[in-house]
């Protein structure tokens, strides 16, 4: 009886080990990480919320604050060199794919010959628990910037409004390096 409690066991922790070394992805910003965590020039980081109020606090900005102040997470993720530019639109297909893969809906999106900003986003009861916004140029580095929490779809779609390319493109010239 020993010897067959053994084996069991055995197969048992086998199984275990297996199922652990075998992670499949479960969101959207892990299977990005998980793909391109070896391709050089891909850069993530992710800002924790209390980084995140220091900010604020600085920039004194209270529309920002407003906005950002229900976020649990900022992620920054930025595709630069070691990507070549003539696969831009090709990767934000895929960065699209996996966002529907993974249920957002899209917000919003603004193209031109060669600019692309698309917002995406999951919601629930009026309060938009994940946002991402994907920013490209068809020459130059693409950037996504996730934000997790519980913020007002209104504040989201005032955000899209006003939003900036020429600040995304500046603050996606600081990563993507390796």
């Amino acid at each position: 009886m020993n010897y067959l409690k053994r084996i069991f066991t055995a197969i048992f922790t086998l199984v275990i080990v297996l199922t652990a070394c075998t992670h499949d992805p479960k969101s959207f910003e892990e299977e990005v990480r998980h793909t391109y965590r070896d391709q050089r020039g891909f850069f993530f980081i992710k800002i924790p919320p209390a980084l995140m109020n220091l900010a604020l606090n600085i920039a004194d900005d209270p529309d920002m604050s407003r906005f950002f102040g229900n976020a649990r997470q900022v992620g920054i993720m930025s595709f630069g060199d070691g990507f070549p530019d003539a696969k831009n639109r090709e990767l934000v297909n895929d960065l699209e794919q996996m966002l529907i893969k993974y249920d957002y809906e899209e917000l919003i999106r603004i193209t031109d010959s060669d600019k692309i900003i698309a917002m995406k986003m999951k919601e629930n009861n009026g309060k938009v628990t994940e946002l991402v916004t994907i920013v490209s140029q068809h020459q130059g580095p693409v950037m996504a910037v996730t934000l997790s929490g519980e913020v007002d779809v209104q504040q989201v779609i005032m955000l899209a409004a006003d939003l900036d390319f020429d600040m995304l493109m500046n603050l996606q010239a600081m990563g993507g390096r390796r």
